[in-house]
């Protein structure tokens, strides 16, 4: 996939907060939801194409992907302090994925203080797509904090 800029809406709920992000395409929407989480919580500027990582998950369905997509990316951080700055999807069908991250390692001085939200739950997910005014997929992600 091309690269471009990430662009979500982030949103509060009652303790929780979270991130609504479109694409043009499935595939695109779980590349730019992971990128939105990774923003959350480190500016993607601030990031750097370093190191390498490959992953590879299943799910059961495109909400059971996603969230098992969205916590790899932040068992990742929270295992190997890794933060990903761009993705590559190697494999994607709906139902699995192989993907190529590229990031670098947490730097406090850098990246700032991260508040990392807890594990993302099958209920704090919403997707969807709509034909109007253009085709788009959808995620509504609900993130709370440890």
């Amino acid at each position: 996939m091309a690269e471009r800029k990430v662009a979500y809406q982030t949103f509060q709920h009652q303790a929780d907060s979270g991130f609504v992000v479109t694409a043009p395409s499935l595939e695109r929407l779980y590349i730019d939801a992971a990128l939105s989480l990774t923003d959350q919580l480190s500016r993607l500027e601030r990031i750097e194409c370093r190191d390498r990582k490959t992953i590879q998950i299943s799910g059961e369905s495109r909400e059971d992907l996603m969230r098992c997509w969205l916590n790899e990316v932040l068992q990742l951080f929270e295992r190997d302090q890794f933060l990903s700055h761009r993705i590559v999807f190697n494999q994607f069908d709906g139902k699995r994925l192989q993907a190529t991250l590229w990031g670098e390692l947490y730097q406090p001085l850098r990246h700032g203080h991260v508040i990392q939200p807890k594990a993302v739950d099958s209920h704090q997910i919403e997707m969807g797509d709509k034909e109007i005014p253009e085709p788009h997929f959808f995620a509504k992600v609900r993130l709370s904090s440890k």
